[in-house]
């Protein structure tokens, strides 16, 4: 594979190269957390993050001064600070001068590097010609691109959207009545006739010359719009991330990009451009990519963020580990439910892994602590897309890398589907809604009627939001009342098989069993007989102000509400042929166990179930207990987090604060119905009783695994294949989102705009916005994320060497992994490419609360990891 400085070109090998230095986040509606810098995961972390800082221009740590501000609130130790120190004290003089230059090294407020965007080739173009190029070019390449991935927003489309970008630009300058800008130039409209492969190499020529600087000129073009490029490329590989199907190209975008820069450079600089030269000639020295060379050196200032930054990673990680250390050593015992038969109103409860539901089981166990609660990847293994009965098109409802070849769809009744009907098409006639009603006269009338009534409901909800949860679409919750088609062929032989977009229609039992089993199996859940009541609780999140809601969702879903996932998955374990499968495999599941699935709401703190028919009433009543402690559970989880809400009042009530989250959600003027993952620092892969009475303030994903049946690691191998780069990317997002929130995130919610149903920008001309809002990372501390196993270090060492591309991130630093030995009560740690003793940690002052509201009432900031000592049931 030729390198920059070839002097041959080969432009496709040259768009992979720069293709990988885009970000990957794909269309809004799907948005996916995932590692910010995934380019320099290759590098060790602190390596990559300093080239990447050289590449983007952005800052690669917090500052000095906002180390030292956490340092003073007792974020960073002293003690992790001094093992810090220890660590990096042989590149400086001394372990005194490394601290003073800690405390007292002055750091500047400008950024320490430009980007390769701003300081290389077409950074000349202002410099030496004084043309602002991306001012004069930015705002009509975004605006088309905008128009030709529009998904719904604009009331007139581009032209022939089904051709690929180039050509449907090109039909658009063709057929417009007006000279379009910068296109519509003589010299656009000669470049538009040619193919875009010949474009780019004929422009790039007359700019620099020589093709051994072509590559350099494409990676800071597209660095120079990192949003719309990476966008384009990821729709380039991932069509189906469209519901209006579209064929962007990356080399459609560069040769559209070049044109209009040959036109702007016509237009103001004519002949006197060939006169003048060029922006490089064959004579000069190429311009080197950070990307592609030897790891640069770390300036004075990165070298003492480094060493922060160590400290504060271990201040979290060390407080985490005292505390799995301290508490009591049950780990090895049977938890509550097992071996024990299945008894009357017994409850098991599976939730999402996700940080968010860590409080929610801490209350739900301390109102009840005969209910067992377990954590798995949100989907619950059922690797699906998901059409509801008003959906035109299926959604994805499993984890990104997944390709599903099942469908789950929604079905309702004949008799339900005609009224509806009938209603609709009754008011669509008395309120004039049909297809004429665009017309001048009823046009007019529609807006002097409906449009004030319109008007007056906003101005109302505005001023006294309603607790309806308004802003949630129906595509992301399931019509309970609504069947589920999850088996294969339910509607008769005469039904087809397969969807039209090709997918298998449902699951055959066989099918069905492997998933239940599959799961039952991964959570420990198999060990004894299951509870009479097995539950599962997928999320999701309700907001009206939130261009963002997809990453409120669950990110095993694809950004969806796991709600299908999760009643699909009763409903099958419900089957009794599956449950005779099961049987026949050694997993005996009770005839009186009953699968129930529902829906947590983690914004509104509210939870709905599905499928409860057939109980009997004594079934009813026990449910019904189990109910009554899941509502007051989730009054006092909704306390808890109004605790992070600066604009309440600490002492509420559990009615109150529950009261209170409802309103958040529905408020149009709230940018912060809930604060999603923010503070999220580490993930727990073991049984319930290895984290049970530890208050972990919302900061853990908790994936239930029992060491005693994984005696070869293929259990967590598994487990860690979704959990790292799951937890992982989450928490590099909130981490790089937090440190530089203009490069990395994207600013402020307030001025966001919604760009064709694609992705935010500020205003109308800007490039699209990457990363997080402000509003979701300013009360995270950016600390990578630590993985914590339960299971011997041997086994847990070859699970996680199996798959390479997991191995990455915990090889290379950019996640920090642990494992706590069952058997020999010690904790180990990954360096140096084996697993080492973890130091002995000092427990004696391990902090101590009677119960969970006594330890969030210390503070409203982030709270060390403490035993909770029981106190009075509720």
């Amino acid at each position: 594979m030729s390198r920059i400085g070839s002097s041959r070109f080969d432009l496709e090998e040259a768009l992979t190269r720069v293709s990988h230095l885009l970000p990957h986040q794909g269309p809004i509606k799907d948005f996916i957390h995932h590692n910010t810098l995934h380019s320099y995961q290759g590098r060790p972390f602190h390596e990559g993050v300093r080239v990447a800082a050289r590449m983007t221009g952005a800052r690669p740590y917090l500052s000095l001064s906002e180390f030292r501000k956490l340092y003073r609130k007792g974020d960073i130790s002293e003690s992790c600070l001094n093992k810090a120190i220890k660590m990096h004290s042989s590149s400086f003089p001394s372990e005194a001068t490394l601290r003073r230059d800690l405390f007292e090294s002055t750091q500047s407020k400008d950024r320490e590097h430009r980007g390769v965007a701003y300081s290389g080739l077409r950074s000349r173009w202002l410099s030496r010609y004084r043309i602002d190029m991306n001012a004069c070019v930015q705002p009509v390449l975004f605006r088309l691109a905008a128009g030709y991935l529009d998904q719904g927003i604009a009331n007139l489309r581009m032209p022939e959207t089904e051709l690929p970008l180039f050509e449907s630009v090109r039909a658009l300058i063709d057929h417009s009545w007006i000279r379009y800008p910068i296109f519509g130039h003589p010299i656009g409209k000669k470049w538009l006739t040619q193919n875009p492969t010949e474009v780019i190499p004929s422009i790039l020529r007359e700019f620099v010359t020589s093709e051994k600087h072509f590559e350099r000129y494409l990676t800071e073009l597209c660095l120079s719009q990192p949003g719309w490029a990476g966008m384009i490329r990821v729709l380039e590989d991932h069509p189906e991330g469209l519901v209006l199907r579209r064929t962007p190209l990356l080399r459609d975008w560069l040769a559209l990009t070049l044109i209009a820069e040959s036109v702007v450079v016509e237009q103001y600089l004519g002949p006197s451009f060939e006169a003048g030269g060029r922006l490089a000639t064959d004579q000069e020295e190429v311009i080197s990519i950070p990307m592609y060379e030897s790891a640069p050196a770390p300036t004075e200032t990165e070298r003492l963020q480094e060493v922060w930054q160590e400290a504060l990673d271990l201040s979290h990680s060390s407080s985490l580990i005292r505390g799995l250390m301290a508490s009591r050593p049950v780990s090895a015992q049977p938890s509550n439910l097992e071996s024990k038969s299945a008894r009357s109103g017994s409850v098991q409860v599976v939730f999402c892994i996700d940080d968010r539901e860590c409080s929610i089981r801490r209350h739900l166990e301390e109102v009840d602590p005969e209910i067992e609660t377990f954590g798995t990847a949100g989907f619950f293994g059922i690797d699906c897309v998901f059409q509801g009965s008003s959906d035109s098109f299926p959604f994805k409802h499993c984890p990104v890398p997944v390709s599903p070849k099942h469908m789950i769809m929604e079905i309702q009744s004949e008799v339900r589907l005609q009224r509806e009907s009938e209603m609709s098409r009754g008011l669509g006639q008395f309120f004039l809604l049909e297809p004429r009603s665009n017309t001048f006269f009823r046009g007019w009338l529609i807006g002097q009627t409906l449009g004030f009534w319109a008007a007056l409901k906003l101005a109302v909800s505005i001023f006294r939001p309603s607790l309806e949860a308004v802003g949630v679409s129906s595509l992301r919750r399931v019509d309970s009342r609504a069947k589920l088609r999850v088996a294969r062929g339910l509607q008769g032989n005469d039904s087809p098989s397969k969807s039209k977009e090709g997918y298998w229609l449902g699951y055959t039992p066989e099918e069905m069993a492997d998933r239940v089993g599959g799961l039952l199996r991964s959570i420990g859940a198999v060990q004894s007989p299951l509870a009479s009541f097995f539950v599962l609780l997928g999320h999701g999140g309700s907001s009206v102000n939130n261009p963002y809601f997809s990453a409120y969702d669950c990110g095993a879903c694809s950004g969806k509400a796991g709600a299908p996932n999760a009643r699909a998955f009763a409903l099958m374990a419900n089957d009794p042929e599956v449950r005779s499968i099961l049987a026949a495999r050694g997993c005996v599941i009770a005839a009186e166990t009953k699968f129930i699935g529902g829906l947590h709401d983690t914004t509104r703190d509210e939870v709905q179930f599905y499928d409860l028919d057939g109980m009997t009433v004594e079934q009813l009543k026990d449910f019904d207990r189990f109910r009554s402690s899941l509502g007051l559970a989730l009054m006092r989880n909704a306390k808890e987090r109004c605790r992070r809400f600066m604009v309440l009042p600490e002492l509420l009530s559990i009615e109150e604060a529950a009261k209170e989250v409802k309103v958040r959600s529905v408020g149009i003027f709230e940018p912060r119905p809930e604060l999603n993952h923010a503070t999220n620092a580490a993930c727990i892969v073991g049984c319930r009783s290895f984290t049970r009475g530890l208050f972990l303030d919302r900061r853990c994903f908790l994936n239930s695994y029992d060491y005693r049946i994984d005696s070869n690691g293929d259990i967590l191998a598994g487990i860690l294949g979704a959990v790292v780069p799951v937890c992982g990317g989450i928490n590099l997002e909130y981490f790089f989102s937090r440190v530089d929130p203009d490069r990395y995130g994207s600013g402020s919610k307030l001025p966001h705009n919604v760009v064709g149903l694609i992705g935010v920008s500020n205003g109308t001309d800007s490039d699209l916005l990457t990363g997080l809002p402000t509003q979701m990372t300013e009360v995270h501390d950016p600390v990578r994320l630590s993985l914590i196993i339960e299971q011997e270090p041997e086994i847990a060492l070859m699970a996680l060497t199996r798959n390479d591309s997991v191995f990455e991130w915990v090889k290379n630093g950019w996640v920090k992994f642990f494992c706590f030995s069952p058997i020999r009560r010690k904790m180990f740690r990954y360096e140096a490419a084996e697993m080492m003793s973890y130091d002995e940690e000092d427990f004696s002052d391990l902090p101590h609360s009677l119960d969970s509201f006594a330890a969030v009432a210390q503070s409203r900031e982030n709270i060390p990891v403490q035993i909770l000592d029981g106190g009075k049931r509720i």
